[in-house]
């Protein structure tokens, strides 16, 4: 029964050519904010490769040197574009996608492309995702006026409702069909989308499953507002109260909430300014040390190796001085920057919690992690980056204390054989249910959202009969 009369109710819509444009408009629009994307991120990734590549072959080609001095020539280690970025960016426009990898230092990350955005991008044209978000409540909202509001005015809607058998079922047909036309936009977008991703060869299971749920996520969103716009239409008697009311609701959940939510989260969990980190990792981690902090690296290595004095050492002080060293900046920086990536997780927490008072919030949480583009996606990486430069910067300073120097007072130096035998950087991005935590609390909400329009789409019929 539903089913029929959600047909009724697309036939009664084709004959609108207001609706019609509205949908068709918010349909291109997103198709064309993807294929942009798609070609960014194209080009983005083929010049972070071409650079890779070079930076490799200089990495080979650098002359025979001391070790140490290489693992402070290193090289740069690349973020990977996450596959469903054109779908949804998350931080990804505003974090550093290079990071410089060398002796003592964990750098910060570089190149934002928010800096280098195409002119496309700067008059607004944003990520898929955030257009649908943003723009798919006012289209959602049309349609229920013109479904609801407008038989209100001709007087049919009150007949209907007064000799329907079940007029709840006659709402969710309105419901459904609303529904569908906004499906009609989103398979399109989740199409081509997972064609570019399979074009561009990085298709898998867990890319597979990130695009069904994205997909799902949307979805659930899109029936929320479905239910919303024909609850609110149903709810007030008239026209003009019914068009305030659906305008008052977008702004609402679409723009005020998340705003809101956004300067509370700021207010509540303000972030260490980044000067300050920078300068006490400088104080308790410098790249060069006094004479009396290399007195007390001194006695720490001949006390950890049992003897007296440098001569008894079994290996080159000097790469024991630095492989030192490097070994205490590791706990520096696992701490001091391990508070402040807690803090902006704590900040993704706290913003998630407000996906209970709108369900904008809740699925541009959900869009961001599935996608691969959340902050947390983006510590990842980082991990990543500085797990493989401690090892680099390790296996350097190794070479040292295992070569003394020779007879003329030469240090060792390292020849292409070696910078060889180390190998080159590698990201695999982990799968989605690494993050899957996440996930749970605004998928939650988005379930109470779905379940809580549907009881109140119950009682806007109930009001309406009255």
């Amino acid at each position: 029964m539903i089913a029929a009369l959600a047909r009724f109710e697309a036939l009664q819509l084709r004959r609108d050519p207001s609706v019609l444009v509205a949908v068709g408009a918010l349909a291109l629009l997103l198709l064309l904010a993807l294929v942009v994307h798609l070609a960014a991120q194209a080009g983005q990734q083929r010049d972070a490769s071409a650079i890779a590549a070079a930076e490799r072959a200089r990495w080979l080609d650098q002359a025979p040197k001391d070790p140490h001095s290489a693992a402070h020539q290193s090289i740069y280690a690349f973020k990977p574009s996450a596959p469903l970025a054109a779908l949804d960016a998350g931080v990804e426009p505003f974090v550093g996608q290079a990071v410089w990898l060398e002796a003592h230092v964990q750098n910060d990350l570089l190149y934002r492309p928010r800096g280098d955005a195409t002119p496309l991008e700067r008059a607004g044209l944003r990520h898929p995702a955030g257009l649908l978000i943003a723009l798919a409540p006012p289209v959602a909202f049309l349609l229920a006026f013109a479904l609801v509001a407008r038989e209100r005015e001709q007087g049919v809607l009150r007949l209907s409702l007064g000799v329907a058998r079940d007029p709840l079922a006659l709402a969710l047909g309105k419901a459904l069909t609303l529904w569908c036309v906004l499906l009609g936009v989103l398979l399109p977008l989740v199409a081509v989308a997972g064609l570019g991703a399979a074009l561009d060869g990085r298709w898998s299971a867990d890319l597979g499953w990130r695009l069904a749920a994205w997909s799902a996520s949307m979805g659930v969103y899109l029936a929320v507002l479905a239910l919303l716009g024909v609850g609110v239409c149903l709810r007030l008697r008239s026209t003009r109260l019914a068009l305030v009311g659906l305008l008052a609701t977008w702004l609402i959940f679409t723009l005020l909430l998340p705003r809101v939510a956004g300067s509370h989260v700021e207010a509540s969990l303000p972030l260490r300014p980044t000067q300050a980190v920078k300068q006490q990792l400088q104080d308790e981690a410098p790249s060069f040390w006094t004479a009396e902090t290399a007195q007390r690296y001194e006695r720490e290595i001949l006390a950890r190796a049992g003897v007296a004095s440098r001569d008894d050492l079994a290996l080159n002080y000097r790469g024991a001085e630095l492989d030192h060293a490097e070994r205490a900046s590791h706990a520096v920086y696992d701490r001091v920057l391990g508070a402040f990536y807690a803090s902006v997780m704590a900040q993704d927490a706290a913003y998630a919690r407000w996906s209970w008072l709108s369900p904008s919030v809740a699925v541009q949480t959900l869009s961001a992690t599935l996608a691969g583009t959340d902050f947390g996606h983006q510590l990842d990486f980082v991990a990543a980056a500085e797990h493989y430069r401690r090892e680099l910067v390790n296996r350097m300073n190794a070479a040292v204390m295992q070569h003394a120097p020779d007879a003329n007072g030469k240090a060792y130096t390292a020849d292409r054989a070696f910078w060889a035998a180390q190998p080159p950087f590698a990201y695999a991005p982990p799968p989605l249910q690494v993050h899957a935590a996440r996930l749970i609390e605004p998928l939650f909400a988005l379930a109470a959202w779905l379940i809580a329009t549907l009881v109140g789409l119950y009682g806007c019929v109930r009001g309406a009969q009255a």
